[in-house]
Formats: structure tokens, sequence, C-alpha cells
């Protein structure tokens, strides 16, 4: 089953897609389900599950928390009830909140979390090898993200690869919807609720899978060593060869 784990909406700040023409990008790439991963919240997820209702693709939520050492993607069992991230830690404006206090809550929340582009330069505050001390708290690292440059995935797989954890893959689509489809994750059993998405994630059972072509962002060098590894999983689709912009 193939689940775009790293999506936004016009939930997100500084997003305006549509969720359903981001479901409808996914089904047309022959993806099973899209996670909605607003930033630093979870408000709208019964708006979600609505659309996700009438939907080709299965919708599951949970939220990009940003921190002072990174961004993770937390995966709650019920997200309706779960709190929101300015309720425990309150206003982020001053300063980012801190991932030694934040990442042991959410965990204790009974939230799967994901250790999102730890290595992008370009992100605010990226977590670096500051992951590679995150044991037992993440369960998994994004490998493959379809909007970071190709040395940074690599390093976020090997990072991975010393937390002994998957990874996991996601297109992070959040300026136009020809970004969906372009990163997935892989599971190999059946995912047909977001309480069986968390256990999933907890239980490791997954990879990440690089759909249609390369991001453009990614040199040729690099693009053939991905290729050629056995890292990142390549799948076409509908619309595969084409780029983005």
């Amino acid at each position: 089953m193939l689940i775009d784990l790293h999506a936004h909406s016009y939930l997100s700040k500084d997003c305006d897609l549509d969720p359903r023409a981001v479901l409808d990008r996914a089904a047309m790439f022959g993806l099973d389900g899209v996670a909605f991963t607003e930033t630093n919240t979870q408000d709208g997820c019964d708006e979600l599950f609505e659309i996700g209702a009438k939907a080709k693709v299965k919708v599951f939520v949970g939220l990009e928390l940003i921190t002072d050492r990174g961004q993770y993607l937390c995966f709650f069992p019920k997200p309706e009830m779960a709190p929101e991230p300015v309720q425990l830690w309150g206003s982020n404006r001053e300063k980012p909140w801190s991932a030694a206090e934040c990442l042991p809550k959410v965990r204790s929340l009974g939230a799967a979390i994901v250790a999102a582009r730890p290595y992008d330069r370009d992100s605010s505050h990226p977590a670096m090898d500051y992951v590679r001390s995150l044991s037992g708290l993440v369960c998994a690292v994004e490998g493959y993200n379809a909007r970071v440059k190709q040395t940074a995935n690599d390093l976020a797989v090997e990072a991975a690869e010393a937390l002994k954890v998957p990874c996991t893959g996601g297109s992070d689509a959040r300026a136009t919807v020809d970004e969906v489809g372009y990163g997935a994750t892989f599971f190999k059993t059946p995912i047909q609720t977001q309480e069986q998405l968390v256990a999933a994630l907890l239980a490791g059972d997954f990879h990440p899978v690089m759909a249609g072509e390369l991001p453009r962002l990614t040199r040729p060098g690099e693009a053939q060593a991905a290729r050629a590894s056995g890292k990142h999983q390549r799948r076409g689709g509908g619309g595969g060869g084409r780029r983005r912009r």
C-alpha cells in the first residue's frame, strides 16, 4: 500500500492547496492514501477526514512539528483528541519550541514520530546530526523527501541506519499539486484507519518509494547514484514523466 506521508493543504500557513485536488492528483499517480501533515496543527482534521470519506484514496492526518532542532511528522491514533502544540507549549513566535521538551511529550501521548528532512539546510533549524540522538523517540526518518536535495536525503538514510529505524518517503507537496506523486511510503500490510497507520509506523514494516522523475534540484550525478542504490525504490505512475517546475 502506497501512502504519501508528507503533504500539506490550505490548513497549513503559506499553503493554498485544496486537499481535494491533492487527493485527485494522488489517485492519478496510483497512490492509496495521503497523510496531511499541516504545520504545527491538526486543527481541521475533521474536515480532512470528511473529504477523505468521499475520495478515491484514503486520508490520514498528522502534523509537522517545527522545533529548534528539526521538523517532525507526528501521527496520533486519534488526532481529533490530541492537544494542539500551542496548548502544550504556548506561542512559538518569539522562539521555536524545544525538541528536547516536545518530542518526549508527543511520544508519551501515543504518537508515532518521523524525523522529517533532517539534513535539509534550506529549512529553518534543521536537525542535522541531532537526529542521531533520538533513539527510542523517532520510529523512522524521512529518507526520501521529493523537495530536498538528494545528498540531504542520503544523509537522512545514513542517520536511519545508525538509529536502526526504517525510512519513510513523501512529496512534501506545498506549492502546487504538481508536487504530489513524487514520493511515498510503501506499507506491506493494508492500512485502513488512522489507528492502523500509527501501529504500522511503530512496527516499522515499510520503506520509501521514489515516484516519477527526480526533481530538478537533483544534479545528474546524484540522480544516477540514487537510481543505482537500493535505498529508494523507483516507481512509475500516471504523469510520471512530468518534471516539477
